[in-house]
């Protein structure tokens, strides 16, 4: 039993001793979930301002793309490769687009920047890893 004990103290000092680690490893994964949120949101209204017209009928043609949002979601995830399990509940960003008069008074993507956030997920995020790993 001394040595049942014993084992038990060590696991519960080895878990405290990565606390920190693991707290900095939540820290990152809520980074990289974000940032890949912020990616499939701005990829979602350059989808969707694509969608309207030049001119004429803006708002009826919007109405319609926030009607099939589900469609218009799925859609925009072929296009442009993006994972499914990264866009947002459907009904509160449908709720949200709403209160939008208009789309196309939206930005154009910058690809630029979207390069630079694909360096992020591919260069950096992996550097910090590794360095949490390692306790750097």
């Amino acid at each position: 039993q001394a040595s049942l004990l014993e084992q038990e103290k060590f696991d519960l000092f080895t878990d405290i001793s990565q606390l920190p680690q693991n707290a900095v490893m939540r820290r990152i994964n809520e980074l990289v979930k974000r940032a890949r949120g912020v990616k499939v949101h701005a990829y979602i209204i350059h989808y969707l301002r694509k969608q309207l017209p030049y001119t004429w009928g803006k708002r009826e043609k919007q109405r319609r793309l926030i009607d099939r949002l589900d469609r218009e979601f799925l859609m925009c995830a072929r296009r442009y490769e993006l994972p499914k399990g990264d866009f947002p509940p459907l009904e509160p960003f449908r709720q949200a687009l709403l209160e939008i008069k208009d789309l196309s008074e939206f930005p154009k993507l910058d690809k630029k920047m979207v390069r630079e956030m694909d360096k992020v997920f591919s260069v950096d995020i992996p550097e910090l890893l590794e360095r949490a790993r390692h306790g750097q």
